[in-house]
């Protein structure tokens, strides 16, 4: 099966910046949005940025549409717009009507299992998988392809080598709560906000520390405040009860009063960090009325890596034997997704001696004085 027509569902910035690759790589793409703004948006950034380039030859292969019937003949639709389950069932029973027999649905799969949005409509089961588009879409080259058990192989299949034209890296993955990525991001979050509610250092030192020993390009904070706390800790409440609330995987409460005080990272100017035009430029002075030691014990470097990627090795190692996901896939998709120059399975192997645990002292308990 070969793919050349692409609707897309959802104007938002994965719909836009999707459409806008798709485009530049030669395909007809038709964006939909329920909104006529947003969709009118969606099109002047992509002609602004295709004009720019010398490229406006291409908008004659561009059509904002709002009628699902216009979805008739196309060979994947691609879902992007992020709606409630009762929205996406009826925005689905809406779409129904007009899939044709050989498309592929492509629906939006981060953190909810594929299974429970298939369960919930009539999508054609053998053709329904997911896709999870890393942001930034335009530069993340990561695109994680979600199968459930029903899905046949032929459509995967299409799919995958749909994304390598347009030069996305397709990581296949078997249906479980946050697939590979949003999985692993929440002990490596929770690594780093454990470390913090521990008083082992302020968030620009844990960050700063986290680096230098990995060489990633972003902490753990940074990481946080870029996807937004609202996002990050909504993801860590679904997959700690999708897993059936595991005490590793509790959700933080101090993230949660950050999002509470709506201060949700870059996109409000202020999570753990304070920004400016997008940069930081301080850290939130709230903190140390949220966390009791804020900072107050120093420690290695060393440790504070240790303290965060011990439990994303450990996750890592539990999300492969439960979903027979190889090491090659996980090491791929965490390598792209975060920026880090290794996998985890690569930085338990050649950093293993930083990450056995040491026995703790009472002494070295803050509470205890």
């Amino acid at each position: 099966m070969e793919i050349q027509a692409i609707g897309i569902m959802g104007a938002n910035t994965t719909g836009a910046g999707a459409a806008e690759i798709f485009l530049k790589h030669g395909f007809q793409v038709r964006l939909y949005d329920d909104f006529k703004d947003s969709l009118n948006v969606a099109l002047a950034k992509i002609s602004w940025t295709l004009h720019k380039e010398g490229r406006e030859d291409l908008l004659a292969n561009i059509e904002g549409i709002q009628d699902m019937a216009k979805f008739k003949g196309a060979d994947i639709i691609i879902e992007a717009a992020s709606k409630s389950p009762d929205e996406r069932k009826a925005c689905f029973a809406k779409l129904k009507p007009h899939l044709d027999e050989t498309c592929v649905v492509a629906a939006r799969c981060a953190v909810q299992p594929l299974k429970d949005l298939v369960g919930y409509t009539d999508l054609p089961k053998e053709r329904t998988l997911g896709f999870h588009f890393i942001k930034p879409v335009r530069l993340n080259a990561l695109v994680e392809v979600v199968r459930t058990d029903l899905v046949k192989d032929e459509f995967i299949e299409a799919a995958a080598g749909l994304l390598r034209k347009i030069g996305k890296t397709p990581v296949i993955v078997k249906d479980n709560p946050g697939q590979i990525v949003q999985r692993l991001a929440r002990p490596f979050s929770l690594g780093a906000l454990r470390l913090l509610d521990a008083g082992k250092g302020r968030p620009h030192e844990i960050d700063a520390a986290f680096k230098e020993v990995s060489q990633a390009a972003m902490g753990p904070f940074e990481a946080m405040d870029f996807a937004g706390l609202d996002s990050d800790h909504a993801a860590s409440e679904a997959i700690y009860a999708a897993l059936g609330k595991p005490e590793r995987l509790a959700p933080s409460p101090t993230q949660l009063r950050l999002v509470q005080y709506g201060q949700l990272g870059r996109k409000s100017t202020i999570g753990f960090y304070i920004y400016e035009d997008g940069r930081i430029v301080g850290e939130n002075p709230i903190l140390p009325n949220l966390v009791k030691y804020l900072g107050l014990k120093k420690v290695a470097k060393e440790e504070v890596f240790a303290e965060i990627m011990r439990p994303v090795v450990e996750e890592a190692k539990l999300l492969a034997s439960e979903v027979m996901a190889s090491e090659y896939d996980i090491e791929t998709a965490m390598k792209l997704a975060m920026g880090w120059p290794k996998g985890p399975f690569a930085y338990s192997r050649e950093l293993g001696n930083l990450m056995e645990k040491k026995v703790v002292s009472e002494f070295e308990k803050l509470d205890t004085f």
